[in-house]
């Protein structure tokens, strides 16, 4: 089996890449801006690998980006792997029936996956936990209006990463592609 070292590379630097910004996201945010509720930086990342990676290699790295979060959230692992899963799953769903490359198409589904990763959270967390998640409204709606404004930067930086590492970006919807 030969092993694929651009794309080991490239799955590294995301994982590093990831412990920055939910480091920046969790301390330095609110050195910056106080109590200025932080945009989640980490979903526009995952949002990428839905986006421009095969479903196996996705769903794999989304899992391990998911457990290597829990260092920086006190949500339980089932929380975290079953959220990050459905919202795969419906970013998935509409990238194989409407899809276009680019920095345009990156930003709405950041928007739509920071509207759709707050309610999933929620509801779920309302169902699988014994103390549910508080609804804090404006918290939410100030990180739905954040975490889309920084997918420009975000999607400039990570396609500079995939140029670097070589790794093939997939650009095409389709059905279910192993």
């Amino acid at each position: 089996m030969k092993i694929r070292w651009n794309a080991l590379l490239n799955f590294l630097v995301f994982l590093a890449v990831l412990m920055l910004l939910a480091g920046f996201q969790t301390t330095f945010w609110f050195q910056l801006f106080g109590n200025v509720p932080s945009p989640l930086l980490w979903l526009n990342l995952v949002v990428y690998m839905i986006l421009y990676r095969k479903p196996f290699p996705a769903i794999f790295t989304i899992y391990a980006m998911g457990f290597i979060l829990l260092t920086f959230t006190a949500m339980p692992l089932k929380m975290m792997w079953i959220s990050l899963f459905i919202l795969f799953t419906l970013v998935y769903t509409i990238k194989s029936r409407v899809f276009w490359s680019g920095s345009g198409y990156y930003t709405i589904m950041c928007a739509f996956s920071a509207v759709a990763y707050h309610l999933i959270y929620f509801f779920g967390s309302m169902v699988l936990e014994k103390n549910p998640a508080s609804f804090e409204i404006v918290d939410r709606l100030v990180q739905i209006i954040l975490t889309p404004s920084f997918a420009f930067p975000m999607y400039w930086l990570l396609a500079k990463i995939d140029k670097v590492t070589q790794d093939e970006l997939v650009h095409e919807p389709g059905g279910l592609e192993l």
